[in-house]
């Protein structure tokens, strides 16, 4: 992870590490549709959502931690 210092006047502050701007989200898929990810064998995936967002109130899913690519089109579940 990266670190940062920030500069007030004329004194560079101590080194801090950047905080985390992404949490991870183990969840079901299914790439074909819903009854393959309910009633089938679905895989399990590692997808990325900003800090402070859920499944639940997440808007866009991520394939990486840096929130720049978009997860796979398919059918995604916390419950199942």
């Amino acid at each position: 992870m990266a670190n940062y210092r920030q500069q007030t006047g004329n004194t560079l502050g101590a080194s801090a590490a950047c905080p985390s701007c992404s949490v991870s989200l183990s969840l079901k898929y299914d790439a074909t549709d819903a009854d393959g990810l309910c009633c089938g064998t679905p895989s399990t995936v590692t997808v990325y959502v900003p800090t402070g967002t859920t499944f639940a109130t997440a808007t866009t899913l991520y394939q990486d931690n840096a929130l720049t690519t978009a997860a796979a089109a398919g059918f995604y579940s916390d419950d199942v």
